[in-house]
């Protein structure tokens, strides 16, 4: 699945992306070569208060001094892709757009175990 960020990396400025799941914790993360140190660090994050405040946003993009967020929402949870100022935002709209439907497929493990207890039980 860490291949479906090809295309967001292959963007001048963007460094990765991350899919966090509505409870806050990464269900996938791609970071660029230059950037692995940073998917360690992500993974450790606590990204359940930063979810909560977004439940009602579709989208958003958080500017600070050295980089940009663009958050948007998806079934799964929300897609956070992370880049400098330079990085063209309509282009990463436009591959995150053609992103939704492949991130639709992302599931909590928690979701798919009940899945199976359900069809093994009912």
């Amino acid at each position: 699945m860490k291949d479906i960020f090809t295309d967001i990396l292959g963007i001048e400025g963007v460094h990765g992306g991350i899919v966090l799941t509505t409870g806050g914790s990464v269900a996938l993360s791609s970071f660029s070569a230059q950037y692995q140190d940073e998917e360690s660090a992500i993974s450790r994050v606590d990204w359940n208060g930063f979810t909560l405040e977004l439940t009602d946003l579709k989208e958003a993009e958080f500017v600070f001094e050295q980089i940009r967020l663009y958050v948007r929402k998806t079934q799964a949870g929300h897609l956070v892709i992370v880049m400098d100022d330079i990085a063209p935002i309509s282009m990463v709209r436009l591959n995150c757009e053609i992103l939704l439907p492949e991130l639709d497929r992302v599931k909590p493990a928690g979701s798919k175990i009940g899945q199976i207890l359900r069809k093994k039980i009912f």
